[in-house]
């Protein structure tokens, strides 16, 4: 059932004063209670609501029938008031109109009584007696409380629609579990029921009603991927409204790279666990040139499913920016900062892009044809690269790198990463493969070998004794302490051990040792524990005493 359709029983249902009960189904989540609250404040601008008095009641955890009938009277507000909450000022006004239409000897009984909810059990006791042709929506029909029953809930509406001339409506998701008794009483309660199914462009015009600039685009986003979770839409919506001043300075790619990012992350995050045909956030902020057809990836049927997803999306490389989004999706609120660095290094990489010899453009000759120009292509790439890699990543040049080499043009692909790292020696950082390979997408043996390499020779490193001092106090270390660890001589080891005295001579040598004790170490690791086994072996054999102090540690002594 359309949205217009539905909207136009809606507009008919409150127009009336007639004594109806309307039930709005539909799945979880697609906005049956947005949409019913949006349509019905269009209604009091248009003027179409008769009813003049309103109560919107959730039975989510209301647990017995005088708590739901009391819940009612508690949230009634008068007609000009729809769309705001009920509040201490309406419920006053709600007791003082009972109290005044229930007499005088009332008022004795009330006087100088506080208002608030349990002030006299006569209140509830009476409450429902004002509840006279009063619109009145409940919701979570299937989140009642475990004391609540649906027929008594069904028995109570048909009261307030029989004997109290009330308008009442029914919002219920399709599907769920304990409806049963409502499928088994409809038919004697029920006189309208409204099938709520949006289809992905209506439940974005509905989430999306308003006149911000980016709306169109993000109707046409989230139609593509077939969102209809109205949540999600919001959720998504309220993401961009943070991110746009973070971003307002920079060219409009980069604001069109945050919508089109947070979109895809957001519909991945909130439903990939609950369908597999949608891709996890974490594969797809791990895809690099993989999903260019680059590399030999090995992948299943399923992940072959989610990369063609990907591309239909046009969504082709995680770069740093959209890993910055994706913790924002995950954490709800952005780092300031991080999105400022990520966008202000993708914001130069965009005009660099817009010059007649772009390395982008140098790629549309890849992405745009069949044409068999394989060398066309690598000519292009080639000279685009040395005029633009002061604004090409690592991840571009690992890709293209593995492109060159997968086209048999092996010398080319070396000269590259030499120009790379010719023209950008002076960024150290750059080439600080811990920090720039978080996801592994950087795997060319010439990549890594030469920018390891390179980081090596600008940062100072560290002593053996340095780096053991550090990782035995903090339990954690990274792929270049083992190698300075591995690098270490053996004599270099027996010197360190014998010199160091105190607590930390213990947990220098059992952090050492405990390299080799992985389940499945690897040769950088096997290599500092049998260095210090061996230093610890030359030590035993000095003294009667050392053999002892160094078997306490679990050191085989044949060979000392």
């Amino acid at each position: 059932m359309s949205v217009e359709i539905i909207k136009a029983q809606i507009f008919k249902f409150l127009s009336s004063d007639h004594p109806e009960v309307m039930a709005i189904k539909g799945e979880w989540g697609v906005g049956k209670t947005f949409s019913w609250k949006k349509f019905l404040i269009e209604a009091c601008m248009d003027k179409k609501v008769k009813l003049e008095r309103y109560s919107y009641v959730s039975l989510f955890g209301i647990s017995s029938l005088d708590s739901f009938k009391y819940t009612i009277f508690e949230n009634v507000v008068k007609r000009d008031l729809i769309g705001t909450a009920a509040s201490i000022d309406t419920f006053r006004d709600n007791t003082t109109s009972l109290i005044e239409s229930v007499g005088r000897q009332s008022i004795n009984l009330f006087k100088g009584a506080p208002i608030v909810k349990s002030f006299s059990p006569a209140i509830e006791a009476i409450s429902f007696l004002s509840l006279n042709k009063t619109l009145i929506c409940i919701d979570d029909l299937e989140r009642k409380g475990k004391g609540l029953d649906i027929k008594d809930v069904l028995g109570l509406v048909s009261l307030l629609k029989e004997q109290k001339g009330c308008k009442v409506v029914l919002l219920l998701n399709d599907g769920e579990d304990g409806l049963q008794d409502y499928e088994k009483y409809r038919e004697k309660v029920i006189d309208i029921e409204l099938a709520f199914s949006p289809v992905p462009k209506e439940s974005a015009d509905i989430a999306f009603s308003g006149n911000a600039s980016y709306h169109n685009r993000l109707k046409e986003l989230t139609t593509s991927l077939n969102i209809r979770n109205i949540r999600i839409l919001k959720k998504i919506e309220r993401l961009i409204d943070l991110s746009l001043p973070l971003v307002k300075d920079f060219e409009p790619e980069i604001l069109d790279q945050v919508i089109h990012t947070l979109v895809l992350y957001s519909w991945s995050y909130f439903t990939s666990n609950t369908d597999d045909g949608i891709p996890p956030l974490d594969f797809i902020t791990s895809k690099g040139y993989s999903l260019l057809g680059i590399g030999d990836d090995e992948i299943t049927d399923k992940e072959k499913g989610w990369q063609t997803t990907l591309q239909a999306y046009n969504y082709q490389l995680t770069d740093d920016l959209d890993l910055v989004l994706a913790e924002a999706v995950k954490t709800g609120f952005f780092v300031e900062s991080e999105v400022n660095e990520k966008a202000k290094l993708k914001n130069q990489q965009i005009i660099a892009s817009k010059s007649e010899n772009s390395f982008s453009n140098a790629w549309r000759l890849y992405h745009d044809t069949f044409d068999n120009n394989g060398d066309v292509v690598i000519g292009e790439l080639y000279e685009s690269f040395k005029a633009n890699c002061k604004y090409i990543t690592p991840t571009n040049l690992n890709g293209t790198v593995t492109l060159f080499k997968e086209l048999g043009e092996e010398q080319k692909a070396l000269e590259i990463i030499d120009i790379y790292i010719e023209n950008r020696k002076d960024e150290v950082e750059l080439f600080d493969m811990d920090e720039i390979n978080i996801f592994g997408d950087i795997r060319d043996p010439d990549v890594v070998q030469k920018f390891n390499a390179i980081y090596n020779q600008s940062v100072p490193q560290e002593s053996a004794k340095q780096v053991l001092d550090r990782i035995a106090s903090s339990n954690g270390w990274n792929p270049s302490d083992e190698m300075v660890l591995a690098n270490t001589t053996v004599n270099e080891y027996y010197e360190l051990f014998k010199n160091e005295e105190g607590r930390h001579l213990s947990s220098f040598v059992t952090k050492c040792l405990k390299f080799g004790q992985f389940s499945n170490p690897n040769d950088q690791q096997k290599e500092i524990a049998e260095r210090a086994t061996k230093a610890l072996q030359k030590i035993a054999s000095e003294s009667e005493i050392n053999k002892r102090r160094v078997k306490k540690f679990g050191v085989s002594l044949e060979n000392a």
